[in-house]
């Protein structure tokens, strides 16, 4: 029987579950580098609450840009909102002034150094098609509605939707 089960592993720090490929525990921040690691089992009742795949594009029908947009973040662990207008592109991340990062929506401020944000981590593109996301390659990744995405992959974006880059929380709201 060919079934997709999520891979779980155990964090040996605080003995949290979590999505193997993670690098850092989600509930306490611990090193998953780690070989001790032991796959948790897998509920049979997991299959059900893990959301649908969202839609992807064409990596080609992500690259045509559209009429420029509105799209507020809202952050709820600092309690930030952020509202862009007029953009066809948004770079997602944390501002380094070492090396020359400067993206749009700059996450430093809402502690994305220790929710694992990534100087370049995501962007947002708003096509013919509609507004799309794509993860950068980032280190610990970029998950839409529960559902971590492929690297450099476009997912496309509706109003209201939840986005984690790393651990932290946003919402996206598109006008």
């Amino acid at each position: 029987m060919d079934t997709d089960y999520a891979i779980m592993i155990r964090c040996t720090e605080c003995g949290s579950s979590q999505y193997d490929g993670a690098l850092f525990c989600g509930e306490c921040g611990g090193n998953l580098w780690s070989k001790r690691q032991r796959q948790t089992t897998i509920l049979p009742f997991a299959v059900e609450t893990v959301p649908a795949v969202p839609p992807s594009l064409s990596p080609d029908g992500a690259g045509e840009t559209a009429t420029p947009s509105t799209v507020t973040f809202v952050i709820p662990s600092s309690g930030r909102r952020v509202t862009l207008e007029d953009v066809r592109q948004v770079e997602i991340g944390r501002r380094d002034d070492r090396h020359d990062v400067e993206p749009g929506l700059d996450l430093s401020p809402d502690d994305g150094v220790r929710h694992g944000v990534s100087r370049r981590h995501a962007i947002i593109r708003f096509t013919g098609r509609g507004a799309v996301l794509m993860d950068l390659n980032s280190t610990n990744g970029t998950v839409l509605n529960r559902y971590r995405l492929m690297p450099e992959r476009p997912y496309l974006l509706r109003t209201g939707d939840e986005i984690q880059f790393g651990r932290l929380l946003t919402h996206v709201f598109i006008e």
